[in-house]
């Protein structure tokens, strides 16, 4: 068992290092321009089956140069998902500029906005990170609650409550980022319908580079929702799930 143990370490430490040289020859033909040939380089990290923030920044940039609009905003949506990165942000930004659709998002209440920008002010990962910090310091102020005054018991409940919230914050960002189906339509040019199918009505058109969330999905066909609040049918091979 620990010659199995020894093996498996030895050939995910080997795997990795192999991963750190191919992302930076990536980097390499990055910085000489050569970006078709480091998109391959970077995929083929994915392909075996690391994937980083700045993995999918990296491939993001790549597509920005090769002016694939589709293909930078879904890299960076991936990158962001992992870490919300400021720089990442920006150049999502950025080639947002760059597509056709301007979808502009529906207005939303001020407690609203404030609760979104809290979740995504740090990634998933951190929020759960922080959560089980909390857990655990609540845990000791019990044990030490047991034997102070009520002061301390009192400390614990403030604590309890902010974890609490946290907690709230986490699960909310978890599902923003990994429970809600989102995706990016990668067709030139893609028609809405009423219903899933090609004869019913066109309601307006989407274009590569749009994000839209997915609501439910019958046979070839997806329904889907736009910042907007629009809403439609389009063929399941026009996008690209994140």
């Amino acid at each position: 068992m620990k010659r199995l143990i020894f093996i498996l370490s030895l050939f995910i430490c080997s795997q990795n290092f192999a991963s750190e040289q191919v992302f930076e020859l990536g980097n390499k033909q990055y910085v000489n321009e050569n970006y078709s040939e480091a998109i391959s380089l970077y995929d083929s990290i994915l392909t075996s089956g690391l994937e980083s923030s700045e993995l999918y920044y990296n491939l993001g940039n790549c597509h920005y140069k090769t002016n694939d609009w589709a293909n930078a905003i879904w890299h960076y949506e991936k990158s962001l998902q992992l870490n919300n990165n400021e720089k990442t942000k920006h150049n999502l930004e950025l080639v947002k500029l760059k597509i056709i659709d301007r979808i502009e998002p529906l207005p939303q209440l001020f407690y609203k906005k404030w609760w979104i920008n809290l979740t995504q002010s740090l990634s998933t990962q951190v929020w759960q990170i922080i959560t089980l910090f909390g857990m655990g310091f609540i845990f000791i102020l019990q044990l030490i609650s047991q034997f102070t005054t009520l002061k301390s018991k009192q400390i614990t409940k403030i604590f309890s409550a902010i974890t609490v919230i946290i907690l709230l914050i986490t699960q909310t960002s978890y599902h923003n980022n990994f429970t809600k189906k989102e995706a990016i339509i990668f067709s030139e040019t893609i028609t809405v319908n009423s219903a899933p199918t090609s004869s019913s009505t066109n309601l307006f058109t989407l274009h590569a580079g749009s994000k839209v969330e997915i609501i439910d999905a019958i046979g070839d066909w997806i329904n889907i929702k736009i910042a907007n609040g629009n809403s439609g049918w389009i063929a399941q091979n026009s996008i690209k799930e994140l």
